[in-house]
């Protein structure tokens, strides 16, 4: 039955992003610096991550992880499976929960939309990724969790970033938050960027679409209905 097939494929492919992201995750932990953070602040963390994973619709598939990792510079990332990274630079340039969850809900978006895989699909094409699956091959899904990070790192591209944002807005409001907050974050950036001093801060405007762009779109948002 075509239904069976279509089903057993994104089986397949579910269980190839798990592969992958964790392969990814793995790979991070290695390259960067993983910060335990005082109980009560990742407590605090992890609150405002699990009420936007809650409003996400991947969120009985997979299991979210957030991990911070020491690094000055303002910025967040996802990989393949809902590991999603916090950078100890963003934390401390954030002035409120709100502003936090805006961030967070951008990236649990990639992973919601399945940005990070179909950057991978079109990088390698889903016909050998599924070889790989299928053969088992734990240094070849090694290799692509390598690549996975790159692509990460070089960001989905333009309309992948819009997406993520309309998305991310939509779970921030679903959660309890404003997208005002997340709009002020931005909007700080910009005036904090303007003279390009802060390399903190220029290393997020290099992979992302033009801010100004991105902050009148999500002024245009129509408002999430409340649950």
């Amino acid at each position: 039955l075509p239904g069976n097939t279509a089903s057993f494929f994104a089986d397949l492919e579910l269980n190839l992003e798990k592969q992958i992201g964790r392969s990814s995750y793995e790979s991070i932990c290695t390259q960067m610096k993983v910060v335990d953070l005082p109980e009560a602040e990742m407590e605090r963390l992890n609150d405002i991550f699990n009420r936007l994973v809650k409003a996400c619709s991947r969120r009985k598939e997979l299991q979210f992880k957030l991990t911070v990792v020491e690094e000055d510079s303002v910025n967040a990332f996802a990989l393949p499976a809902g590991y999603i990274f916090v950078h100890t630079g963003l934390l401390s340039y954030v002035q409120s929960d709100g502003e936090l969850a805006g961030v967070l809900a951008h990236e649990i978006a990639h992973v919601d939309r399945k940005h990070g895989m179909s950057a991978l699909k079109r990088q390698l094409g889903m016909a050998l990724l599924l070889q790989i699956l299928l053969k088992d091959a734990s240094e070849q899904i090694t290799k692509i969790g390598n690549i996975a990070v790159n692509l990460t790192q070089l960001g989905y591209g333009r309309e992948a970033e819009y997406e993520a944002d309309r998305y991310g807005v939509y779970f921030m409001e679903r959660a309890g938050y404003s997208r005002t907050e997340f709009l002020s974050f931005w909007n700080r950036l910009v005036e904090e960027s303007g003279g390009g001093e802060n390399p903190a801060i220029l290393q997020l405007f290099s992979t992302h679409p033009p801010t100004s762009e991105r902050i009148k779109r999500i002024k245009a948002l129509p408002l999430t209905p409340t649950q």
